[in-house]
């Protein structure tokens, strides 16, 4: 994108309009970048909590609202904006949410990432070697 970005025809309203919904009709990515999976489940804990409500509980987002999808982007992507939105780099992201992922620490960063990365995917989604599970 940083190679379309800067092209001059980029500038023109209607194009970035078309580019974005052409984008928007493309297949999501099958097999995303992940991280390691060591926390799933405080990924899902923490993205439940604070994501979900306008993400939705599988990530689709809402483009009525302009609430992207982040499910099965890749984790360095997920990553990164994570901490953008969290230094209020990004300017369109709501304070509720920046103030949300501030509070985050880096673990819990890289859960949530790694988390969302693996959301719409047919693999389980929660780190069954946690030490709390093992009773249930």
């Amino acid at each position: 994108m940083q190679l379309v970005s800067v092209h001059p025809k980029f500038s023109n309203q209607q194009n970035i309009e078309a580019l974005a919904g052409y984008l928007s009709l493309l297949d999501a990515n099958p097999d995303p970048i992940k991280g390691s999976g060591a926390h799933l489940r405080v990924g899902q804990e923490t993205y439940t909590h604070i994501c979900a409500a306008c993400h939705g509980a599988d990530g689709r987002g809402e483009s009525g609202n302009r609430v992207p999808r982040i499910a099965g982007q890749h984790y360095p992507y997920l990553r990164r904006q994570v901490d953008a939105a969290a230094n209020l780099h990004r300017g369109l992201a709501p304070p509720e949410m920046t103030s949300a992922l501030r509070g985050m620490t880096d673990p819990q960063k890289d859960a949530v990432a790694d988390y969302v990365a693996r959301l719409g995917s047919a693999e389980p989604l929660l780190d069954v070697n946690r030490v709390e599970d093992a009773g249930k």
